[in-house]
């Protein structure tokens, strides 16, 4: 996914790789391109920005033509420009948590953002009453305006103290996530390193492992519950001091939804229930049978074949320095850089060594260690298009990703921007699994997207809402398939099988969770423990045959706790089905013609911004995921294509 900022908008800020810089500028920030860590960090003085901010808006106030209303816009360019600082260290507190500075400077910004929040509304007011609109429209095109307006229903200042509030609780959601661990085998282990233990071929291996990994989670249920049920709390009363009925209704403008809204979203979870979950059934009868069980328990979820999953074979090409390795880069300079000194050896630690979880040690030829994989990565996108090829020459040698799992790194990926450089950055956490591979497909879309977008001089096209942007993403991990050799080796064909199935189970998780969410923000007296049975109802209508056996935790429906995504960003989920259902569409279209599906996702990546979600699946040539007919099409396509997999 992309990194969530209150700098601007929940979606367009940081999520969507906003670069803020003039195409006049470009030279001058293309030369200060720097390695990730050793880019600068200095506190951004709200004050100073305030400050600024106002002036611009008198300006604008004052412009007497759309050419001097454009000059303004291009100050505020620079403006956010200079609030990069506020993306490296979002970034480098995710890093580590646990890190007291970062942790103090993130709670500073939690506090300024939803003022800065306020005072880019304020901007974007001028601009809708603008007498020079209409001109300013034919400058930027009327989906910027549009995106304003969506803007100003979802926040204005009235929510500042509330989002404040907000942040509040999702720092502490982090943290104790972040700190989550499991009790495995007389050790504590970070829980996002059971996964690849989790999916182990053998059977009561991964028993002992789900049932542990309940038992961290339980561990926390009452602390996640009580967080919950302060969110709910919180985000009503933002409903009501917006004038709004729900929740849910201000949901969809914040998520920028123009073109369709609550309606064609639940007709498009209908179909999905309709074809793809009789599909799933299907599916998981074969792997069933497949797997050789006589019945499926949740603890066989995650495994696809009998001899395990295909994970990662790639081999480093020759002893690799670490310290210099691209997933290294998260070099914390902040002791040189914001207090005068020189850097001190955390640097170090959080560059990390190249190890990963299933790594070897420093200078070891690793069986698919984390530079091993990214090296792998760096070669499929080399080969893939001449413009991959530069993007991820680009990220690389400049140390924009970490990808190593550390104590107290936050889990999950994203892929956020840092404006000033124009520069994409993936911060991920390979668990040894083929989750290597694919987050860097995914979240490698989001940020070759974005690079595409950075000479773009007028910085409004470069927004992206969340299901387009989950476009670009989902769609390059079946762009990258041809390239699964390079990671898995003899078994990159099980691998093109496992995502293909994956897929239809990921659009119906993300309809389920959807549609928990609708129900949950109109109830009024929802708790966090009245969630739980919801989740158990709605979870046995999206996925019937699913058994949690003896699994209590889940059984009793308490597993969307687990999910970042429900406390962090309400009805995110439905844009990942969304735009899986295009990504899937884009697969099928390379089996005809690989050149003119490539062709038009580069320009699906380059239109982002310039209009609304469904005309932009019609011009890239894709069905629109709320007709029955493409989702009917794409349900036979893809069980003959599994069924020619399976045989």
């Amino acid at each position: 996914m992309l990194a969530k900022g209150f700098l601007l908008d929940l979606d367009t800020a940081m999520e969507n790789g906003l670069s803020t810089c003039t195409a006049g500028s470009w030279e001058r920030m293309e030369d200060m391109m720097m390695h990730f860590k050793e880019m600068p960090y200095e506190r951004v003085c709200y004050e100073e920005l305030e400050g600024r901010y106002h002036q611009l808006m008198e300006e604008l106030r004052e412009a007497g033509d759309a050419e001097a209303c454009m000059a303004v816009l291009r100050k505020r360019y620079e403006l956010m420009a200079d609030m990069t600082a506020m993306d490296l260290c979002y970034v480098r507190h995710d890093m580590d948590v646990n890190d007291a500075f970062y942790a103090a400077e993130q709670a500073y910004y939690d506090e300024i953002g939803p003022k800065l929040s306020d005072l880019s509304n304020q901007f974007d007011r001028l601009l809708l009453d603008s007498p020079h609109r209409k001109d300013l429209e034919e400058i930027l095109g009327s989906y910027v305006f549009a995106l304003m307006e969506a803007g100003q229903s979802g926040f204005d200042s009235r929510l500042i103290e509330l989002a404040q509030e907000e942040n509040k609780l999702l720092a502490r959601y982090n943290q104790l996530t972040s700190n989550g661990t499991v009790d495995w085998e007389g050790e504590k282990r970070k829980r996002n390193l059971m996964t690849l233990i989790a999916q182990s071929p053998d059977r009561d291996v991964r028993k002992r492992a789900s049932l542990a990994i309940s038992d961290s989670w339980e561990a926390q249920r009452q602390e996640l519950e009580e967080i919950f049920d302060k969110l709910l709390d919180n985000r009503r009363r933002q409903a009501k001091a917006m004038g709004f009925s729900s929740y849910v209704e201000m949901s969809y403008f914040r998520m920028s939804r123009i073109g369709y809204g609550p309606k064609e979203v639940a007709a498009f979870r209908e179909l999905v229930k309709k074809y793809l979950v009789p599909l799933s059934r299907k599916l998981e009868e074969r792997r069933r049978k497949r797997l050789g069980l006589e019945h499926l328990y949740i603890y066989d979820s995650g495994v696809h074949f009998p001899e395990g999953n295909p994970v990662p074979v790639c081999v480093e090409s020759a002893p690799v320095d670490r310290a210099g390795m691209a997933q290294g880069a998260a070099a914390d300079d902040r002791a040189g850089m914001a207090q005068g000194n020189a850097a001190d050896d955390r640097a170090d630690k959080a560059c990390g060594s190249a190890t990963g979880p299933c790594g070897a040690g420093d200078g070891e030829r690793a069986v698919g260690s984390a530079a091993a994989c990214l090296e792998a990565t760096r070669q499929m996108y080399t080969e893939m298009s001449p413009e991959t090829a530069e993007f991820i020459a680009f990220l690389l040698d400049n140390g924009l990703a970490d990808v190593e799992i550390r104590d107290g790194k936050r889990d999950g990926g994203y892929m956020t921007t840092f404006e000033r450089y124009r520069a994409p950055f993936i911060f991920a956490n390979f668990d040894g699994t083929f989750e290597n591979a694919y987050i860097m497909c995914h979240e490698g879309g989001h940020a070759f997207q974005g690079y595409l977008k950075r000479h773009e001089e007028i910085r409004e096209r470069c927004w992206n809402t969340s299901e387009m942007a989950e476009t670009h993403a989902m769609a390059m991990e079946f762009f990258a398939m041809p390239y699964m050799e390079l990671f898995f080796g003899e078994r990159a064909g099980d691998y093109r099988a496992m995502h293909l199935e994956d897929a239809v189970r990921l659009i119906i998780n993300q309809c389920l969770q959807d549609e928990f969410q609708q129900l949950v923000y109109e109830d009024p007296d929802m708790t966090a423990e009245g969630c739980n049975g919801l989740w158990a109802r709605l979870d046995k209508e999206y996925f019937p045959d699913k058994d949690y056996d003896c699994n209590v935790n889940l059984r009793e429906g308490r597993g969307w706790q687990r999910i970042p995504h429900i406390y962090h960003w309400p009805f995110y989920a439905i844009d990942y089905a969304l735009a899986d259902i295009g990504a899937l569409g884009y697969y099928r279209w390379m089996h005809e013609d690989r050149e003119a599906s490539w062709e038009s996702y580069l320009r699906l990546c380059r239109e982002s911004g310039t209009m609304d979600f469904p005309s932009l699946v019609e011009s890239a040539g894709l069905g629109s995921p709320f007709e029955e007919e493409t989702m009917i099409r794409l349900a036979e396509w893809m069980e003959r294509k599994l069924t020619e997999t399976e045989g």
